[in-house]
């Protein structure tokens, strides 16, 4: 399969604090998921090390965004495209610390256009884990977030895993708001809400290459991202936005 072509899709790749992960995971990105570099901007999110120097080293597109927080980051990609003339057919999101596997992401494109669904979610509970990649709070908060899902739309899903492709005007058409941990329940709720087709299919995860997730690395931090995920969820549930 030859490589994408860039107004074919575009990867955003938020990074915070990756100088030990984002040159290894971006090279490995790019040598194996057959996408060139000017598909991918990554943008980094208030970082204070040398992530941003690295990144440009393999010459990639970096943009900047001083709010901490996924969401914000993704929006100011969001912004970046729609200022190009000529816009992506869709978007993916990948993370920055080596965890996705490469080979997944053209398992996402392939699927999301033969089923002509508008969002695809790599699940990685149905997939294959590596042993420590996934902690017991994560399981727990995917299981609970996906059993609310099921008990309120009636839709079985098995992970709101941050490794997902969506087309570029579906996501437009979702008018995404939230600037920190509620991104992807948001992304999910919201397309449901608009009887989006959304899918999952298994992919392969892997432990971070280095360093500390921001959100499992501690057991605070993992209370606070699960508690703004159920705010996000039944607040869309119940007041739409």
């Amino acid at each position: 399969m030859q490589n994408v072509p860039e107004n074919k899709l575009i990867c955003i790749i938020p990074a915070r604090d990756e100088e030990l992960s984002i040159k290894q995971a971006l090279t490995g990105l790019i040598n194996h998921s057959r996408i060139s570099k000017s598909n991918f901007v990554v943008v980094n999110n208030a970082s204070k090390d040398n992530t941003v120097s690295l990144v440009k080293e393999l010459g990639i597109q970096t943009l900047d965004c001083p709010i901490i927080g996924y969401g914000n980051a993704c929006l100011v990609a969001l912004d970046w495209i729609q200022s190009k003339k000529v816009k992506p057919e869709y978007i993916l999101f990948c993370d920055a610390d080596g965890s996705d596997d490469p080979l997944d992401i053209q398992t996402l494109l392939h699927t999301i256009e033969k089923t002509n669904s508008h969002l695809v979610i790599g699940s990685r509970t149905i997939g294959i884990t590596e042993s420590g990649s996934l902690s017991y709070i994560q399981k727990f908060g995917n299981a609970l977030t996906c059993f609310l899902i099921l008990v309120f739309f009636r839709k079985k899903y098995t992970d709101m895993g941050p490794l997902r492709i969506i087309r570029y005007q579906s996501l437009m058409q979702l008018k995404m708001e939230d600037p920190t941990w509620g991104w992807n329940i948001e992304m999910h709720v919201k397309a449901l809400q608009q009887k989006m087709k959304v899918i999952e299919i298994p992919v392969h995860y892997r432990k971070r290459i280095a360093g500390v997730s921001k959100i499992s690395g501690t057991i605070s931090m993992s209370i606070r991202v699960g508690t703004k995920i159920l705010y996000t969820f039944f607040k869309l549930l119940f007041f739409g936005k």
